[in-house]
């Protein structure tokens, strides 16, 4: 049987990725367990405020996607790194 997946805690219990999509083509990926340390773990992720950098028309797209980890896509996800007290995120490679 098939659940929703409608937090991020479930979302990284099953160590899923959220892709960002805007309209003008610009593409992000963040872990599911990263967004849950940072916004909380009982967040729908498609109502965390994800804004384009580049044109900032409207909200982007959400979707949660499950990664086989035998055919691991080469992408970069962007993970949350502590500097300041403030949270920066940069991208590394997916392993």
């Amino acid at each position: 049987m098939a659940r929703l997946i409608d937090t991020l805690g479930r979302a990284a219990r099953h160590n899923m990725i959220v892709r960002v999509e805007c309209v003008c083509g610009n593409i992000r990926y963040y872990r599911a367990m990263d967004l849950a340390t940072v916004a909380g773990a009982g967040c729908d992720p498609r109502d965390l405020p994800f804004r384009c950098t580049r044109c900032r028309p409207r909200p982007p797209t959400v979707t949660v996607l499950e990664l086989d980890r035998d055919r691991m896509p080469r992408i970069d996800v962007w993970e949350p790194h502590k500097t300041d007290g403030k949270i920066r995120w940069m991208p590394t490679r997916l392993r």
